[in-house]
């Protein structure tokens, strides 16, 4: 098995509206990670209020394999103001945001001085039943949900997916040892 992380590449929506960090978009304000102070971060979404909703394409799958065997959300997280506390809820859509393959919440987690990250459950079919297949990545989406705070500004600075894969293993794998060719 072999792994590879697709990134944000695509804004789909921002309604209610997350604020932006100056001049960056949604998907470019979560398509890298940054280990920085969380208030010295230049590249993040964030909200002061519940109830912001943003929704990112990602990347296509290019990995040569025979089979895609899970799909595992990651974001990366905080909220710096003491005593406060919030909770992000995140469902793994399809290429037209209507078709849902997952949702789950980070609970509700303390404020932080650091960035805190969630790894979601990792899904080993995209519907409950079917496995997942090249159709289903290329196009896949993130739904990232402000769903409770209680004061402060939650931030959100890194989103992906870890895609988990069988590699392809070549026909003829026989190995030469002084062969002439």
């Amino acid at each position: 098995m072999a792994t590879v992380n697709i990134l944000p590449n695509a804004n789909v929506s921002n309604s209610p509206a997350w604020g932006l960090s100056p001049g960056l978009t949604v998907y470019e304000s979560l398509d890298d990670d940054h280990t920085a102070f969380p208030p010295l971060d230049v590249s993040m979404i964030r909200t002061t209020s519940a109830g912001k909703i943003c929704i990112v394409g990602f990347e296509d799958f290019g990995e040569t394999h025979t089979s895609i065997d899970s799909v595992q959300a990651v974001i990366k997280h905080n909220v710096v103001d003491r005593g406060k506390s919030y909770e992000i809820e995140m469902r793994i859509l399809d290429s037209s945001s209507s078709e849902l393959w997952a949702a789950e919440s980070t609970g509700t987690v303390p404020s932080s001085g650091s960035w805190l990250t969630t790894t979601f459950t990792s899904r080993t079919t995209s519907n409950g039943s079917d496995a997942w297949v090249d159709g289903d990545i290329d196009g896949i989406r993130m739904e990232i949900k402000a769903a409770a705070l209680t004061g402060g500004t939650l931030r959100v600075t890194y989103a992906y997916f870890i895609i988990t894969y069988t590699l392809t293993v070549a026909a003829d794998n026989a190995v030469f040892f002084g062969a002439n060719f």
